[in-house]
């Protein structure tokens, strides 16, 4: 090998072991006061801000039961797309004194969640219920929509 081929395969080296020496240092050194914290808090409420939903399907419809705890029906607001359905929910958090509390995890906030469907829905004839902190919605697919086969001779 030549002292140039020598040169060419050090500097390729080089920056990779430069990002090895980077990373082992990340990993080896001490976080942040607090930097774990924050990535759990983060991650924790992005989770807290959503709800639980259940879809089924059926060959003429989906039905989409979303659970919402204590959010009255007139904070619940539900927009239908050909192909998704997006439910924002406002949660009001009605108790104003606080005296004596040590933690609190519920409180006011607006929840908001977008469904995709594969297939189209029929926007005029969606129907919604909301009980006992349950909303469901029948959202029926449009119908003549689909694959079809072709055949050929």
């Amino acid at each position: 090998m030549t002292s140039s081929e020598k040169n060419n395969n050090r500097n390729r080296i080089e920056p990779f072991s430069h990002f090895i020496n980077k990373m082992d240092r990340l990993f080896s050194e001490r976080p942040p006061k607090g930097m774990l914290k924050s990535l759990d808090d983060f991650f924790g409420s992005a989770k807290e801000r959503s709800f639980p939903v259940d879809i089924h399907e059926t060959h003429s419809e989906y039905t989409l039961t979303a659970t919402l705890p204590g959010i009255p029906r007139s904070q619940i607001s539900i927009d239908v797309l050909a192909h998704a359905v997006t439910i924002s929910a406002k949660h009001v958090d009605r108790k104003h004194k606080n005296q004596g509390l040590f933690q609190k995890e519920v409180s006011a906030g607006t929840f908001s969640r977008t469904i995709s469907f594969p297939k189209p829905i029929d926007e005029a004839n969606v129907t919604a219920r909301h009980r006992d902190g349950i909303l469901t919605l029948h959202l029926p697919k449009i119908r003549g929509i689909g694959l079809k086969s072709i055949r050929h001779e």
